[in-house]
């Protein structure tokens, strides 16, 4: 842009036009020279030979601060600024075509702006100089916090507890949760979550874990008030748990001749954002009809135990119809320990779709893990379990389909990872997956692949991709905020290596994380994949 003629306030400027040589030099020369200062409503256009700098000086008291943007209209410039010390503070050189200058004062004095082309290029040319704004102290730390404290709400709570000290106290009081959740303007499809927490005595540092920064949020302090505080973006339609981590800190000895360091988990809760989609199917409705539901015990031979199953019947069960079967993994977590709360309540779940008439008639098996999940969801034996004795069993006693496709295994993380497993050493006998959030990063030995970095392919992803096309129908899901190499890398590897080798597959990604929060709200989508009408 071209300024053809500015108006400038000459009172309180200095430009010097320098030869090239230290700022220390032209510092020692500052008495002789008849210097003025900057005032809030300069401007200027200057021209700048290859071997010289300007010198531009202001006063400022501690905590004022000043706004500025240099154009290099036709030259790059580099501004170095320097207290009355020659003590270099800041040196300032963007990548675009302008510079923009915002300096606060950390103690009152002279401070001096020096100007000079970009030494690589020592190019001749022109730039404009403008002083946008001048902030006195209260303005500028206001400013400031404002900067640093994204969330409205709690930048209200700072401020009032510059004169208020119940402010925090009287905040927390009011506050169901450990987080808030603020619409952002001009942004219709994610809101402002902000954590906030006053830390226990020996916390260094505090962090968020859980939602879309993977790596976690570090805990800033609201001024100088006792809480904490950490925020993110996140969108509308996410659904996600999240902890609270205190690293704690310990010096042992007069001298503090050792310090320890240890972690603390303080604090759990959910985000449920305002444009979540809630599984209406995972709602109790007291107008449907309820199944029955019935704990057995079952001797395995290949297990050498005894196995609790929980037996789900649809509310009108015909022992002369052959039914589908649906088996899932974790059995106490999905309902069928009758003693405690489910975390996904199947029960709910297969009742609201049978009501509505979304699925085929269906049994449903919830096998119990019995403390013994991480080394049975891994074993073929525990595969031959299910397949070749729970599978018959139900035959027996239930009125089932009679061909794969009337079967269907499914579970969560290695649940899902269980479910492919056994289905592809027993797709005679079953011909559906239903994976939610599946562990396909396992190897045969799991110490050579770390869960959360992989460095080889799991060898179920391998089986698939070596073995020709089986009988096999598949819903998969996965969260966006799951591990990433791990979980969300390798379940992607797996879907385009049976899409590549043509099966029958439903896949879908959620904008949550690895847990019963999510599969709640997504065991109904893979119900009805494999078993919908």
């Amino acid at each position: 842009m071209k300024i053809h003629k500015m108006k400038i306030t000459i009172a309180f400027l200095i430009i010097e036009l320098l030869a090239i040589g230290s700022f220390a030099q032209v510092f020692a020369q500052k008495e002789a020279i008849d210097t003025l200062r900057i005032t809030t409503d300069f401007a200027c256009k200057q021209s700048i030979a290859a071997n010289q700098k300007h010198l531009y000086r202001i006063d400022l008291k501690q905590d004022e601060a000043i706004k500025a943007s240099i154009d290099q209209l036709s030259v790059d410039v580099v501004v170095d600024i320097y207290n009355s010390n020659s003590q270099l503070l800041s040196s300032i050189d963007g990548s675009g075509k302008i510079e923009k200058i915002d300096f606060t004062a950390r103690q009152t004095g002279t401070f001096f702006l020096e100007l000079y082309p970009y030494e690589k290029e020592r190019e001749s040319g022109e730039y404009s100089f403008v002083l946008e704004q001048k902030f006195n102290a209260q303005e500028n730390i206001r400013r400031i916090a404002k900067k640093e404290i994204p969330s409205q709400l709690l930048f209200n709570l700072w401020l009032d507890a510059q004169s208020n000290p119940n402010a925090v106290s009287d905040f927390l009081n009011k506050q169901a949760h450990r987080h808030v959740i603020e619409s952002i303007e001009g942004n219709p499809v994610a809101s402002r979550v902000t954590y906030f927490y006053i830390p226990s005595k020996n916390t260094e540092y505090m962090m968020q874990s859980g939602g879309p920064d993977y790596m976690g949020l570090r805990f800033s302090q609201l001024g100088n008030t006792a809480l904490f505080f950490a925020s993110h973006v996140v969108p509308n339609d996410a659904i996600f748990n999240y902890g609270f981590n205190e690293f704690k800190k310990y010096s042992y000895g007069a001298e503090d001749v050792f310090v320890s360091r240890t972690i603390e988990h303080v604090y759990d809760n959910s985000v449920i954002m305002p444009g979540a989609m809630i599984d209406p199917y995972a709602i109790k409705n007291p107008t449907v009809k309820k199944g029955s539901i019935r704990e057995f015990s079952l001797y395995s031979t290949f297990l050498n135990e005894e196995r609790k199953v929980t037996v789900l019947l649809p509310e009108n069960y015909n022992a002369h119809r052959a039914h589908k079967l649906l088996i899932l993994f974790d059995g106490e977590e999905y309902g069928g320990n009758l003693e405690r709360r489910a975390a996904v309540p199947t029960s709910i779940i297969l009742d609201n779709l049978h009501a509505a008439e979304k699925i085929e008639p269906t049994i449903t098996l919830l096998v119990w893990h019995m403390g013994k999940r991480n080394k049975d969801l891994v074993r073929k034996t525990f595969g031959n379990f299910i397949a070749q004795e729970l599978i018959p069993w139900t035959r027996k006693n239930y009125a089932i389909g009679t061909t794969p496709a009337d079967i269907c295994v499914g579970g969560s993380s290695r649940g899902g990872y269980a479910a492919s497993f056994i289905a592809f050493n027993h797709s005679n006998s079953i011909g559906n997956v239903l994976s939610q959030s599946g562990s396909y990063w396992i190897t045969s030995n799991e110490k050579k692949n770390h869960w959360m970095y992989p460095t080889e392919q799991g060898k179920l992803i391998t089986a698939f991709k070596k073995s020709k096309k089986l009988p096999i129908r598949f819903y998969m899901n996965i969260g966006l905020y799951d591990a990433g190499a791990s979980m969300l890398g390798m379940n992607r590897e797996f879907r385009s290596i049976l899409q590549a080798k043509g099966y029958n597959l439903t896949y879908e990604e959620f904008k949550g994380g690895h847990s019963y929060l999510n599969w709640k709200q997504t065991l109904s989508a893979g119900i009805l994949a494999i078993f919908g009408k």
